[in-house]
């Protein structure tokens, strides 16, 4: 018994540090080699922020993984917008809906998720300033 818990726990903690890819757009090449790439790819991706420090780490360098592998070898990706944002984490498969529709509000978890945008650049290529968007709108106290 203590043999099979001592197994399953590393695959527990290692199933809390995945990212969701959101967005996926594959580098696709022209048709001769002297064209190269005709578009360079991107996408988008978001994990959750909540628990502990090394989970989230985790998940970031999960993130950052999925990042390299869309866009190849031969490609880079460059973080161009992060955001944090208050997403539904919706805990069912498409056919589970109708079974859970009588629960109402209560099967959704609301949970903050860092957002991240991203394109393919080529390696040796300039990098940009990424952009960090903030979600807080600040209002002006009337006087």
């Amino acid at each position: 018994m203590k043999r099979a818990l001592l197994l399953l726990l590393p695959l527990l903690v290692l199933s809390s540090c995945v990212a969701e890819t959101v967005e996926r757009r594959r580098p696709r090449k022209g048709p001769i080699k002297e064209v190269g790439f005709v578009d360079l790819g991107g996408g988008s991706i978001r994990y959750s922020v909540e628990g502990w420090s090394w989970f989230v780490a985790g998940r970031r360098r999960d993130a950052l993984r999925k990042m390299r592998k869309n866009c190849g070898k031969l490609l880079a990706p460059q973080v161009l917008d992060e955001y944090l944002r208050q997403d539904a984490d919706i805990a069912y498969a498409g056919e589970d809906i109708s079974t859970n529709l009588d629960k109402g509000m209560d099967h959704y978890k609301i949970a903050p998720f860092q957002h991240m945008s991203y394109e393919c650049r080529a390696k040796d290529a300039a990098r940009e300033a990424p952009r960090v968007s903030t979600a807080t709108v600040h209002q002006e106290t009337p006087k």
